[in-house]
């Protein structure tokens, strides 16, 4: 067992630095300790502690907040160290480390580690480096799972992590066992997948349709091999996954079981019926609805169960954006299968197949992936350059009947038809991808008025069916061609400075002439997060659509700092939960629904948020004003 437990040492980040007689007195002068399943190794309450060095098992390093909850920041794999922050600090500290399953550690004392710090030059610099890492990580875990509990709402399941639900013993086997073996293990052991493996590597899943598939061939099954029938590529989850980001791959890819990585390394598994048993089985039923439906009527059913899921959702602590997610996800399927029955009924008209490739993208909200219940539809068509104007026309004629189903049957599922007319039923959101290429030419050579705003919906565009490279080569020429005008960027931060954000000089919250008692919470502070992030990204080069994949990226090329991200994150998903709760009372209420927040309605620390989240707001314009030189405007 030492000789094990040196090489893991070696194998460490930090104890590599020291010289091999050091780790050596390190395993001699300590002991290897084992506790059970769900121990607490160290409790937050606990001083003085002892360092400890997974040799086999499972751990986690958890905090209990101010509010009394307890969540997992990270989970220690064998040949980590755990309890170094807990040992350094000189009063207890808020962190806790608790076994997943059975452990085994080597348990180093903390004089030991204190005479390393202090004699041994590399290792403590290693060892500040590792600190400040760790540190870095658990806060901000810390600062995202607090900021959801600023909304009121407990945190389960949506925020559980996939490394507290999973499967810790997983079913293996190599590549080349016979398949008829790899039923029996399934058998005897209860499974309804095995991994394939070969020296700790992931090649491929075995499933239980895969081999119901084998029935109709079943002379050839004693030939076969695990390798022949294996799903390569698998499709995998990380162990500090939220459930719900499991829950959606599960949605993306239609597949039952995520093995669950963690370094590359396979830690565990994931299956439908465990997200099941954490309340995934009814957005994973309403998936297979979706895709099953075979009439417009049929799905417009089934949308009801995505607002019903939405709701849940916020009733059991969610984060807006994570809603947002989830509900595109499901809209997204109900748009696929809506322009799939309308294909469907083009050739039961004797209207044919579609003429050529196309690609159906949306723009606004949808193509950012934030919809909520209040969106109306922004959609568009392109399709490939045709050279001759009689096929034009009748390719465009093809579209244009295509469009108005699909328009039509999302209308009837409950998307109103976009008031200005964005959608591909409009020959302007209708045309060949040289004629959309023209069009954003055109746009850079004048660029006013409304205008503009065309401009913003179409950058916010994201491929949705068809042929997707007919988007990508889209995005491309425009991400090239903006090069030669500069001056769009001076012109979209002034039309973002036209529109004040609802907050006076000593941060009074100033009320909407036509809602009199509130704000206009799309039109007057969500805009605001949502241009800024669009401009600055563009600004950068940087190709996501998404206001919060934005925020990330432009975090890592330094634009903001790590503090002001998490300070736009939870400014916007306040917001945006605003906005999503008062869509839900509206539709409860039989309201229309609409953007106004009525502020006067809030409880006082729900209107402090408010004002907070407004003064980013404020604060993204004037960062907008400065960088980009807007003339005329006071900050």
């Amino acid at each position: 067992m030492k000789a094990r437990v040196k090489e893991m040492l070696r194998q460490n980040e930090l104890f590599r630095v020291l010289p091999e007689s050091i780790i050596t007195e390190i395993v001699d002068d300590s002991t290897i300790v084992s506790f059970p399943k769900n121990h607490f190794v160290i409790h937050e309450r606990d001083r003085d502690n002892d360092l400890f060095f997974l040799i086999t098992g499972l751990a986690k390093n958890t905090v209990i907040t101010d509010e009394g909850n307890e969540f997992s920041v990270r989970f220690y794999h064998p040949g980590e160290l755990a309890g170094l922050i807990n040992t350094l600090a000189e009063e207890s500290s808020h962190f806790s480390i608790q076994t997943v399953e059975n452990c085994e550690f080597l348990r180093i004392s903390k004089s030991l580690f204190n005479r390393l710090i202090h004699e041994q030059t590399l290792f403590a610099e290693q060892l500040t480096h590792d600190i400040s890492r760790r540190l870095q990580h658990m806060y901000q875990a810390l600062a995202a799972e607090t900021s959801e509990h600023k909304q009121g709402f407990e945190t389960y399941p949506y925020r559980k992590r996939v490394g507290e639900m999973m499967e810790y013993t997983i079913t293996a086997v190599p590549p080349e066992v016979a398949v008829i073996e790899v039923t029996s293990i399934m058998l005897n052991e209860k499974v309804s997948s095995v991994l394939v493996m070969e020296h700790d590597k992931l090649l491929g899943i075995i499933t239980e349709r895969d081999l119901i598939k084998l029935i109709p061939a079943h002379t050839t099954i004693p030939t076969l091999r695990a390798c022949d029938i294996m799903t390569e590529n698998v499709i995998t989850v990380e162990d500090d996954a939220f459930f719900y980001e499991a829950m959606l791959l599960m949605m993306k890819h239609q597949v039952k079981h995520l093995p669950v990585v963690s370094a590359g390394k396979v830690e565990g598994i994931i299956t439908l019926r465990k997200l099941s048993d954490f309340r995934g089985q009814s957005v994973l039923s309403t998936v297979k609805t979706i895709d099953q439906a075979d009439t417009i009527e049929k799905l417009a059913e089934h949308h009801t169960n995505i607002t019903a899921f939405l709701d849940r959702m916020m009733k059991e602590g969610a984060a807006a954006h994570e809603i947002c997610t989830v509900i595109t996800e499901l809209n997204d399927r109900v748009l696929r299968r809506i322009i799939k029955l309308a294909e469907q009924a083009m050739v039961e008209e004797g209207l044919g197949t579609p003429p050529t490739d196309y690609c159906w993208i949306t723009m606004g909200s949808e193509g950012r992936k934030e919809q909520t219940l209040s969106t109306d539809q922004d959609n568009g068509i392109i399709y490939p350059d045709i050279d001759d104007d009689a096929h034009l026309a009748e390719v465009d004629a093809y579209f244009a009947a295509l469009a108005e189903k699909i328009v039509a049957g999302l209308e009837q599922c409950g998307f109103p038809r976009c008031k200005g007319d964005v959608m591909a039923t409009n020959k302007k959101w209708r045309k060949s991808l040289a004629e959309w290429k023209y069009m954003v030419e055109a746009w850079f050579n004048h660029m006013q008025g409304e205008e503009i705003r065309m401009f913003t919906i179409f950058l916010d565009f994201r491929p949705i069916y068809g042929q997707m490279a007919l988007a990508h080569e889209l995005r491309q020429y425009f991400m090239i061609r903006k090069k030669n005008f500069p001056f769009m960027y001076n012109l979209l931060a002034e039309d973002d400075a036209s529109c004040g954000v609802p907050l006076g000089m000593f941060g009074r919250i100033v009320y909407d002439k036509k809602i009199k008692d509130g704000i206009d919470i799309k039109g007057g502070a969500l805009v605001h997060f949502v241009n800024a992030m669009r401009l600055l990204a563009i600004f950068e080069n940087i190709d996501a659509v998404s206001t919060l994949e934005r925020l990330a990226e432009l975090t890592d090329k330094g634009t903001f700092t790590k503090e002001e991200e998490d300070e736009v994150r939870d400014s916007f998903n306040t917001l945006l939960y605003f906005r999503i709760r008062e869509n839900m009372r509206q539709l409860q209420s039989g309201i229309s629904l609409s953007n106004e927040l009525h502020v006067v309605s809030l409880p006082k620390d729900e209107q402090i948020r408010l004002k907070k989240a407004l003064n980013t707001a404020k604060w993204l314009q004037q960062k907008l004003i400065r960088q980009f030189q807007v003339r005329g405007i006071r900050i």
